[in-house]
């Protein structure tokens, strides 16, 4: 096994001992029965196929799942049905951003209790903090919850850039186990793995699926790539090849990557991608296309 995982599970109150991820980890689509109701059947589906096609990590209620969108009813619900259809197969990290500090942290707080194994969570989004609360902001989550913590850079979403400058003060969080890079930026991730890179407590992520090659290639520890919920095989295969440095294997599979990214559009925004992959997941017979409310699926 490329990544390890050590949980207490005795009492939810106790703090993870270390939870350490590398290879790639699939924000996974929400497969929704109606726009306000999780499809079980479908959860269990795409579930096992990400798994099986060589998923190292799954990361539920994040940007491709459309987390945000969600209500806390329906978030809770599709916590404990993927805790359960996960099975310990792989680590579960629950996504918990939101507007609020104190929901986020009762999310994590639930996500703890149902079985999880880390949380993941942008700063606040709508009243952007600065760089002095963005630390406390942190501070907070990993005070409040008893799981490993993974800070979650999306500025396109958030409006709100975290710089190497809070990171230096963010990733020295006890509790803080990994930072996943969704920016787009290789030369500030580059400067974060230069920074932290030697640190084995630290899982550093990159979430463009056509930065993964290289950024592995340069120290990274995975991908959180959405495109891995259609292609899961595709991702792993192209991790495993950047992990030896087989330059001529990622640019092959680099431009199957690119290739499949034509599947979202141009100009490519998170809300077209979500669109496109709902359809062709249920193309593919693996969910509904059936967006959270108020969006519309691609026909």
């Amino acid at each position: 096994m490329e990544y390890y995982f050590r949980k207490t599970r005795t009492m939810v109150t106790e703090r993870e001992i270390m939870l350490n991820v590398q290879g790639i980890i699939v924000p996974l689509l929400t497969p929704l029965a109606t726009p306000e109701t999780i499809d079980e059947a479908a959860t269990r589906r795409l579930v096992d196929h990400v798994i099986a096609g060589g998923v190292r990590g799954i990361f539920i209620l994040g940007s491709t799942g459309e987390g945000p969108a969600l209500s806390g009813e329906a978030q809770r619900a599709f916590i404990r049905t993927c805790v359960d259809a996960v099975d310990g197969r792989v680590p579960l990290l629950a996504g918990i951003s939101g507007a609020s500090a104190v929901d986020s942290a009762r999310l994590g707080k639930f996500a703890a209790e149902a079985g999880a194994d880390a949380v993941v969570a942008a700063p606040p989004c709508y009243l952007p903090p600065d760089e002095d609360e963005q630390v406390a902001f942190y501070r907070y989550l990993a005070k409040e919850v008893p799981l490993p913590l993974f800070v979650y850079n999306m500025p396109s979403l958030t409006r709100v850039s975290l710089q190497l400058s809070a990171l230096e003060r963010i990733l020295a969080i006890p509790g803080v186990a990994g930072y996943k890079d969704s920016s787009g930026d290789l030369a500030a991730f580059r400067a974060v793995l230069e920074r932290f890179g030697s640190r084995p407590d630290l899982s550093l992520l990159v979430g463009p699926d056509e930065l993964t090659g290289e950024a592995v290639m340069l120290g990274a520890d995975g991908g959180v790539n959405g495109g891995a919920n259609l292609n899961p095989r595709l991702f792993a295969d192209l991790y495993e090849a950047a992990k030896r440095k087989d330059a001529a294997k990622v640019a092959e599979l680099q431009a199957r990557v690119v290739e499949q990214g034509k599947l979202y559009g141009t100009p490519v925004t998170t809300a077209g991608v979500i669109r496109a992959m709902k359809r062709e997941a249920a193309r593919m017979g693996l969910c509904r296309n059936v967006l959270a409310v108020p969006a519309l699926p691609l026909q």
